[in-house]
């Protein structure tokens, strides 16, 4: 897989096939025989750079039925609970799998990712989307989370969960979550985390931390600089909590 950006930054996916646009036609040779570097041009003479992708371009141009997390979002999230290679993640909401594929990157080929997605629509999508990449560390479950997760006791280093009601599934993740392991709940309303605070507490977790990310863009024209004014203003609200005691047995 490569990707082709035009003069304006407008970047395409491109495999190892023909590439047709309104501007024209590449060859199909033309793209296999191409290198990170070069320029191709359209039998209209449209040209464009090839370049390698990184998991943002993918993540930004592959295919969705829903929106997708931002990396504003999911930035907070490794910075804050220092996941990194080798760490063991389990999320839940998949959608279109921008959170899966982020932290598969993230946890490189010695780590990995469970994802459960409920809607069968979804995970269709998504298992299109792991296709495109080269990442074996990913098991995607088309599975209602509130059953249970499928981990063991004390084995997780990180839960995510992006759902409509986080609180169902709070005490499990308490269960699968190593000592010293973080839930992170992302939440788009104040009401939803006032309610995940609550089981938060219940469910044993501590050092409990809400954090909003906002990102402002400066624009610089003809010596005139000024804030972005498409700044997406809010996102979401991530709440941060951390297991710091061994699980029960009952």
């Amino acid at each position: 897989m490569k990707i082709l950006v035009d003069k304006k930054n407008r970047k395409y996916v491109v495999h190892d096939e023909e590439f047709h646009t309104e501007k024209g036609v590449i060859p199909k040779d033309v793209i296999v025989n191409s290198q990170v570097g070069d320029v191709v041009e359209t039998h209209l003479g449209k040209k464009y750079t090839v370049i390698e992708p990184n998991i943002n371009d993918y993540i930004e141009l592959m295919k969705r039925k829903c929106a997708i997390l931002l990396p504003q979002d999911l930035g907070l999230v490794v910075g804050f609970t220092a996941i990194g290679a080798g760490s063991h993640i389990v999320e839940s909401g998949t959608g279109a799998g921008s959170s899966l594929l982020f932290f598969a990157n993230i946890v490189g080929p010695t780590g990995h990712v469970s994802s459960y997605e409920i809607r069968e629509d979804f995970t269709k999508v998504i298992k299109e989307n792991i296709a495109g990449t080269d990442f074996d560390n990913i098991t995607l479950y088309n599975q209602d989370v509130t059953e249970g997760f499928n981990e063991d006791d004390d084995s997780v280093d990180l839960v995510f969960l992006d759902l409509p009601k986080p609180d169902e599934v709070i005490r499990d993740a308490y269960r699968i979550l190593k000592t010293g392991g973080f839930i992170v709940i992302y939440s788009p309303y104040v009401e939803q985390f006032q309610i995940v605070n609550k089981m938060l507490n219940i469910a044993g977790f501590e050092n409990i931390k809400i954090r909003e990310g906002n990102v402002r863009e400066l624009e610089i024209k003809n010596n005139k600089t000024r804030p972005n004014s498409r700044m997406a203003g809010h996102t979401g609200y991530l709440t941060f909590a951390r297991k710091m005691k061994k699980t029960k047995k009952e």
